[in-house]
């Protein structure tokens, strides 16, 4: 029945084909060593070459060594080729700062993926069961309200050059210890897995007895939720992508990405979290610990508030942006505004701290305006012209109105970012008359009366003109 049962979870899932190299991860546990047993039972019928690995973690001192010294007389036994390593788990915590757990893990499988490419292996098996999957899940649960986090292991995933498989998910402990006893194989038990000290230990020896007494069946409910997340998953993500390719985005110097607030919200929810994470994915290399539920709750609340201008900080100095309909994640630091004045004479230009030009030439008559040219008389002008930010109680004459209007309330009129305002370009002339906010608004007073010659202000940013 076991056997037939793995069979089955094997072809379903697609694991294992004929004539591949499998490095099975073993310990010397029931659960491991009941994988070596199966593999070396299918091994003629799909002509697997089988490479044991095994490793000492120097956690339980001469117990640890004897384990794999155990692994090792089986792998001879049943003449399989074997590699074995012993790690400094403690010196490697010290380097990393690592916990005991982590730090083992990384090195466990540093020395499998090694394997893994020295005998040019397909797959990595271990011994995972179904009762471990539930394990995972429950904590899983208890620590994160996030969906992306409780996924369980996967049956297969890439590593190394080959894949992870996992054949005994479908399976309980209860049904492994009783095939290592109908097949007399007489495994090694590590002590601190009877030990509450670690949270797993505790899920197992208190938690998942009780709800297997519940529904016996439990770990495979488990695992087929496992297996359907997985797959809704990915078909969500896909859909996600496809939303992230509207958005501007870049990995250079820290990263940034840019999107219209009003084209993300009219997507589905579910993809619109899914897409939330994808970014922080994309600008953190990697989810990251620090970022939770919560983070996720003040970003869906920065798009839905009433205030045009704000801004969340995330971890690591991630700074989430709204402009307006304008949503912008950012590593760049906001540098304090830098007051600039720069000095404009006829056939000359300047280079603004933005790395834009200005250029201001003279002539009899010039065709046509645009949203970064600028046309005036030259007799109504005092030169030269001065480019520079805006300043406090700045105001400018504007066509068809009576009066002048602040500038402040010009930015706030055709929402620009607050963070663009404090370093935006304005031109004026000599008497410190502003005659153009550069590609917002052209003033009024200066093209009464024209004597036939011509200023022409040109202003060009990354090509746009």
């Amino acid at each position: 029945m076991l056997l037939g049962t793995v069979n089955a979870f094997v072809k379903r899932h697609d694991l294992i084909q004929p004539n591949q190299t499998i490095v099975v991860a073993v310990s010397g546990g029931p659960d491991s060593l009941a994988l070596l047993h199966y593999l070396c039972r299918i091994k003629e019928e799909y002509q697997l070459k089988l490479i044991v690995a095994s490793v000492d973690h120097g956690l339980r001192g001469e117990a640890s060594h004897q384990d794999m010294v155990f692994v090792e007389s089986m792998a001879d036994q049943w003449n399989i080729d074997f590699r074995g390593t012993l790690v400094d788990v403690a010196a490697y915590k010290k380097q990393t700062g690592m916990g005991t757990q982590e730090a083992a893990r990384t090195m466990r499988y540093e020395f499998f993926s090694q394997v893994m490419k020295e005998f040019e292996a397909d797959k990595l098996a271990f011994g995972h069961h179904g009762d471990d999957q539930a394990e995972t899940m429950l904590m899983q649960f208890s620590r994160s309200a996030l969906p992306e986090a409780i996924h369980g292991m996967p049956v297969k995933r890439p590593f190394s050059d080959g894949q992870i498989i996992r054949p005994f998910l479908c399976l309980t402990k209860g049904e492994l210890l009783s095939y290592c006893s109908t097949h007399h194989l007489h495994p090694r038990f590590d002590p601190s897995n009877d030990q509450t000290d670690y949270t797993r230990n505790n899920f197992r020896k208190h938690i998942l007895p009780f709800l297997k007494d519940v529904n016996p069946k439990f770990h495979e409910h488990m695992q087929q939720m496992s297996e359907r997340v997985t797959e809704d998953r990915k078909f969500i993500e896909n859909q996600a992508k496809q939303v992230l390719k509207t958005m501007k985005m870049s990995g250079e110097e820290g990263g940034f990405t840019q999107f219209s607030k009003t084209t993300f919200q009219n997507c589905p929810l579910a993809l619109q979290r899914r897409a939330f994470h994808l970014i922080l994915n994309y600008l953190y290399g990697n989810q990251i610990e620090e970022i939770s539920y919560l983070h996720e709750e003040m970003f869906f609340h920065l798009l839905q508030e009433q205030k045009p201008n704000a801004m969340l900080n995330f971890p690591r100095g991630l700074k989430v942006i709204r402009a307006y309909d304008e949503i912008t994640f950012t590593f760049k630091a906001n540098k304090e505004s830098s007051n600039f004045t720069k000095t404009l004479y006829i056939g000359e230009q300047v280079s603004l701290p933005d790395g834009s030009v200005v250029s201001l030439e003279l002539g009899e008559s010039f065709d046509g305006q645009g949203k970064y040219v600028f046309i005036c008389d030259s007799h109504h002008v005092t030169l030269p012209l001065v480019i520079r930010n805006r300043q406090p109680g700045d105001r400018m004459m504007i066509k068809g109105m009576n009066g002048s209007k602040k500038v402040k309330d010009i930015f706030i009129d055709l929402k620009t970012p607050a963070r663009l305002r404090d370093t935006w370009p304005l031109v004026t002339d000599r008497d410190g008359r502003i005659l153009w906010l550069i590609g917002l608004k052209k003033g009024e007073g200066c093209t009464r009366d024209p004597s036939g010659t011509w200023l022409r202000l040109q202003y060009e940013n990354n090509g746009e003109t």
